[in-house]
């Protein structure tokens, strides 16, 4: 018992890195010239084991809940060759819970992750909308505000 709660701590605080990316490609106008921007997603997954194991006979309330994650960092690079990188935070985009073992459930759980792809794909859209002005606001402090000319 006590090994399976020590496993069960330690699995609380994983997290996994998916193998899986969701990238989107965007060009933007700026007073400098075109901006070409590229924002990638690098799913992962954490979980966390909850409950305990119970007594042959009564209902156990073990069960694995976790969490996927985009990482998401954004590639900018202007006309003048200004390259402006940022890392962009993100609250989870699938969220679940499965009875049991959270280590016998990986599977299952990143087949669930990689069934929502087109859900973050759109997460991914929108989030590089909100962007925008962000990195207009970045490449006004590197280029000034004002157009040439």
């Amino acid at each position: 018992m006590a090994y399976f709660l020590t496993a069960g701590l330690v699995l609380a605080a994983t997290g996994a890195a998916l193998g899986m990316t969701v990238d989107h490609h965007n060009k933007m106008d700026h007073h400098s010239g075109p901006v070409a921007v590229k924002y990638r997603g690098d799913v992962v997954i954490t979980h966390k084991q909850v409950g305990a194991v119970t007594p042959t006979g009564a209902a156990s309330s073990l069960r694995c809940d976790w969490a996927a994650t985009m990482a998401v960092t954004r590639h900018a690079v202007a006309a003048s060759g200004t390259r402006l990188v940022r890392t962009i935070d993100t609250d989870p985009v699938a969220t679940g819970t499965r009875a049991g073992w959270c280590m016998t459930s990986h599977r299952a759980i990143t087949r669930e992750v990689a069934g929502k792809a087109a859900h973050m794909q759109r997460h991914l859209i929108v989030l590089a909308q909100d962007d925008e002005q962000m990195l207009r606001v970045e490449l006004d402090r590197i280029h000034g505000s004002q157009g040439a000319g």
